[in-house]
């Protein structure tokens, strides 16, 4: 399979949209053969299941040489890289949140404790190795924020140039109303690093001052029993579990919300919060990661300190207390993403590689 014009794409999911990762794909690709590029895709529907995740990158290869696929780049999700860095043609290594640079950072709070030592050792060879490699070794990098741009010049030693910071989209939203009752809608897995503990927390300490709201969680991946069991007896009755929802769901959750948060201690670039603010809502999210990247503090969106729940609790009250400020910081979030259309924000990422073939 030769073509001059074919953009070769590889990673560990699917094209769905429905998911993050999956999305951006979907994008991405519509957005190649809008451009008069093939644009194929190698995921997991493609190689079939694998003994081990290790195993991805090279099974991948290996369809690619089975297929005779010849292209004129190649964009990979760097876990895969490996393999595919030494091609002699463009190498776009893709990002989602540099992998070896989350692993750092929980190594410093201390979250692998209670990690096997089997898994502190074998880990960073087979996962963050090939990541290293092919963030080291590539032509150029597609990285999700500018901390990981500034982890990327640090520790590969890379270049201002051989860097493009992405741009994820968000779907086109229609007026919203304020709910009748004060909800803070959470939209993400219920795991430790979305910051799942903090929200409880706020939620404790908001008990505490007489402040008592409602709680919307949306896309947990859990079933609420599980979830509920995190929270006070006292709060359950006010928390309302959706483990999973459809695409077309997502608008009526945050016409039901107040505000939005998302405590995360590590992200790329986070697609609900992008949805919440093309909403017109009000969001509360940590400043790290892409996150502040598009929000202005205080004027389209409200950012804390990471793993700090009395400023949480603090934001969340300040919002509870006056409804003007939500929905003017939510008025300002909305307009400050008018222009992250996926058609733009894909055509971008196009003309960058194409640029650089």
């Amino acid at each position: 399979m030769e073509n001059r014009k074919t953009i070769l794409h590889i990673s560990e999911v699917d094209i769905a949209l429905t998911g993050g990762m999956g999305r951006v794909t979907h994008y991405w690709k519509t957005a190649f053969e809008s451009a008069g590029y093939n644009f194929i895709h190698v995921g997991p529907a493609q190689i079939g299941k694998v003994a081990h995740k290790s195993l991805f990158g090279w099974k991948a290869y290996r369809y690619m040489q089975r297929n005779r696929i010849k292209a004129a780049a190649i964009i990979v999700h760097e876990p895969a890289a490996l393999f595919f860095v030494s091609q002699p043609i463009p190498v776009f290594v893709e990002s989602h949140g540099i992998e070896s640079r989350n692993w750092e950072r929980e190594l410093k709070s201390g979250m692998h404790d209670h990690v096997s030592f089997k898994t502190r050792l074998l880990y960073p060879v087979w996962r963050l190795l090939p990541c290293r490699i092919g963030l080291k070794s590539a032509t150029k990098l597609l990285l999700i924020n500018n901390e990981d741009k500034l982890y990327a010049k640090s520790k590969f030693r890379r270049r201002e140039e051989d860097i493009y910071v992405f741009r994820n989209g968000a779907d086109a939203a229609g007026p919203s109303a304020q709910p009748e009752r004060f909800t803070v809608l959470f939209n993400g897995s219920w795991i430790k690093r979305k910051g799942y503990e903090v929200l409880v927390e706020s939620a404790r300490l908001l008990l505490g001052r007489g402040i008592l709201v409602h709680y919307l969680l949306i896309g947990t991946g859990k079933q609420a029993e599980e979830v509920l069991g995190d929270w006070p007896t006292i709060l359950r009755q006010f928390v309302r579990v959706v483990p999973a929802f459809a695409r077309d769901m997502e608008a009526q959750f945050l016409n039901d919300a107040s505000v939005v948060v998302l405590p995360s201690n590590f992200e790329g670039q986070p697609l609900s919060i992008l949805q919440a603010m093309a909403a017109g809502k009000c969001c509360i999210t940590t400043d790290c990661c892409g996150q502040k990247d598009f929000i202005e503090n205080g004027k389209t969106g409200f950012l804390f300190e990471p793993a700090n729940a009395e400023a949480l609790a603090g934001l969340i009250a300040g919002c509870f207390a006056d409804e003007q400020l939500t929905q003017r910081v939510g008025a300002a979030a909305k307009a400050a993403v008018a222009d992250r259309t996926w058609e733009r924000v894909s055509s971008e990422v196009v003309q960058y590689v194409t640029d650089h073939i």
